[in-house]
């Protein structure tokens, strides 16, 4: 055996008293977690999964399980006497899900929901979005201008241990479909009743005919109905493909644990990470096909959108980001949130009946939308922006873009995901607001500025959330290029998008970090920092001040505010001049983005780097 050292090392310490450890050999990372090392159960949990992992730990083997646990002791104690350690990270706590930006009927159900199971709102939210979103399917896409539309397809997992109450979202979503795919799956089973009676009677009419044989037509044989659904649980490819093959409006992969899907990708899969590259296709709702093993029957799908809806572990998604599977897009792809940790408790609380069958009814609804159709073929119904609208979603592109560069590569391609996301979210909110019966919202447009908005804000709120869970599982942030006044920018943004100028009272009621009394210390803040940065000074009226930007006809970010929202001002990557393609009629673009449809050379992401030895607390243990 090679004469190397195995070094345990504490990268972090959570607020929660968690300790992200990472165990490598020499210079080789082979195993990261982040347990509650001062818990015995936790303890014998990381060495279990890490004699897994290293086989070569085993009893009266040079490095024993025992020698593991007794040096997480030592840490624990170490840390214990120190109160707390001064040379790791202690991450923030999260930030509080905004619920405000939800629709009247979903906001309700989403409060109601989780406070009926004592759980922390970014459990049932997530997972509500995501159900929203499978709902409506391929039938409608949204589209900022000619060649760009985005569908409603929207991949989410809750980070938790198990025991944290992070099924709540899985079994309310569950609720809200369990009786429609029940009376799907009952119409399936009389359809292959009366399709055997009707194969029988073909038999018997197929030999009749074979016998009189007097040159007319043999009898037509009947064909079995399709199984109409939603929700699946198999996630093999040949499996899903046949089921969107029968199912056009797209499927739903709501399961409790995504292990298993995370599990059949890249390194996981026998197919040497081809699952991974072709799931991605139902991501975007592109054309997909697939060859069948038992009789070579080859199955196309014009239109394969799968939403994804789950819960995961810390440490299975840490090991998707130490075995390199960051690097296709898939984790890019996928919302997360990470609620901190509490223990189960009794709640009186109840999810009043009114609440329920009004999310019911809007559900019920969304699943009523159907596909257009177009030389005899469905295709989705595209919604367009509104003059406001596009605007406003102009100059977010421009500064979100300004953002995604200063990222490292990992979190840059979360980053470029999210600019798509504020579309997807903006589509959702809009068809969830026509759903439940808003007058100003019609089901094949125009998305108007309320539902951008909201998209843009769930969207930067995703993406704070993905730089704390990234940080939690072991992927570097790269802060050394980012600019400090992120929120600064934003600010001039919103403004910019606003007029030019607001009042205190308007700001509170714009961006969503500045919403509520609880965040006026922020307002206050950030208004001074702009004014002291030369960007913005107050401007005093007869009752009250307006915060004004010094040049307000250009956002700062190359987008000049007083050019026609309606020129060819470019917001997505280069399209071709002479696209002219009438929304609602034309067949839709099948990704985010107008280069997405080609194919891209793998993003690569640096592995997990251990921190310099003056930053953390290592314990080397001879093999």
């Amino acid at each position: 055996m090679n004469d190397q050292n195995l070094k345990l090392t504490v990268e972090s310490i959570a607020s929660d008293r968690r300790h992200t450890i990472v165990v490598s050999l020499g210079d080789k990372e082979i195993y990261r977690d982040d347990p509650y090392i001062d818990r015995a159960d936790e303890r014998h949990r990381f060495t279990e999964g890490l004699a897994a992992k290293f086989p070569a730990i085993a009893c009266g083997a040079a490095v024993s399980p025992d020698d593991i646990n007794a040096k997480l002791m030592e840490l624990a104690a170490g840390n214990a006497s120190a109160g707390k350690a001064t040379n790791v990270n202690i991450d923030s706590k999260a930030e509080p899900f905004p619920i405000d930006l939800m629709p009247p009927v979903v906001r309700r159900y989403m409060v109601e929901g989780a406070k009926s199971r004592a759980t922390d709102l970014r459990n049932v939210a997530l997972p509500i979005i995501v159900t929203l979103a499978a709902c409506i399917g391929t039938t409608r896409r949204i589209s900022p201008k000619k060649g760009w539309t985005a569908p409603s397809i929207i991949w989410g997992a809750v980070v938790a241990r198990s025991g944290s109450v992070k099924s709540v979202g899985y079994d309310l979503s569950c609720e809200l479909l369990e009786k429609s795919e029940a009376e799907s799956i009952q119409a399936h089973s009389e359809s292959l009743e009366k399709f055997y009676q009707d194969e029988l009677q073909h038999r018997k009419a197929l030999s009749q005919w074979n016998k009189l044989k007097d040159g007319s037509d043999p009898p037509v044989a009947p064909v079995p109905s399709p199984a109409a659904r939603l929700v699946v649980d198999d996630q093999t490819l040949e499996s899903v493909a046949v089921l969107l093959a029968e199912n056009p409006r797209g499927l739903y992969l709501l399961t409790d644990e995504l292990r298993g899907f995370f599990d059949g990708m890249g390194l996981y899969s026998s197919s040497g990470g081809r699952d991974e590259a072709r799931w991605l296709t139902f991501f975007d709702g592109r054309p997909f096909s697939v060859d069948r093993k038992t009789n070579r029957e080859r199955i196309y799908v014009p239109m394969a959108g799968v939403s994804i809806s789950g819960t995961i572990q810390p440490g299975t998604l840490a090991k998707v980001v130490s075995e390199g599977q960051v690097e296709s897009g898939l984790l890019a792809r996928m919302l997360l949130v990470m609620p901190e940790p509490q223990a189960k408790k009794w709640t009186d609380d109840e999810m009043s009946e009114i609440t329920r069958l009004a999310m019911q009814r809007l559900i019920d609804e969304l699943r009523t939308l159907e596909h257009e159709t177009v030389d005899g073929h469905p295709r989705a119904v595209v919604l367009t922006l509104t003059d406001e609208a596009k605007a406003r979603f102009i100059r977010f592109v421009n500064a979100h873009g300004v953002e995604t560069i200063q990222h490292n590569d990992a979190l840059a391609a979360a980053w470029s995901k999210l600019e798509g996301y504020a579309l997807r979210f903006a589509l959702v909110d809009h068809l969830a607001r026509w759903a439940s019966g808003d007058p100003n919202c019609d089901a094949n447009g125009p998305v108007g500025i309320q539902s951008i908005e909201a998209g843009i804000e769930l969207s930067r709120w995703f993406a704070n959330e993905a730089e704390r869970v990234y940080s939690r599982i072991g992927v570097k942030k790269g802060t050394d290029g980012i600019k400090p006044d992120r929120h600064l920018d934003r600010l001039a943004e919103w403004l910019a998008s606003h007029g030019g100028s607001a009042t205190e009272r308007e700001i509170s009621r714009g961006p969503q970090r500045y919403r509520s009394k609880t965040n006026q210390e922020r307002l206050n803040e950030d208004c001074a920092a702009l004014v002291a940065t030369g960007r913005a000074t107050w401007e005093a009226g007869r009752k009250t001040r307006r915060l004004v930007l010094i040049d307000a006809g250009d956002s700062g970010d190359g987008d000049i505010s007083g050019q026609s929202v309606t020129d060819s001002t470019e917001v997505s990557p280069d399209e071709p001049e002479d696209v002219a393609i009438e929304p609602a009629t034309h067949i839709a673009p099948i990704c985010d983005t107008i280069d997405e449809s080609v194919e891209k050379p793998a993003q690569l992401s640096p592995s997990p780097v251990s921190p310099p030895d003056d930053q953390v607390e290592r314990v080397k243990v001879r093999i």
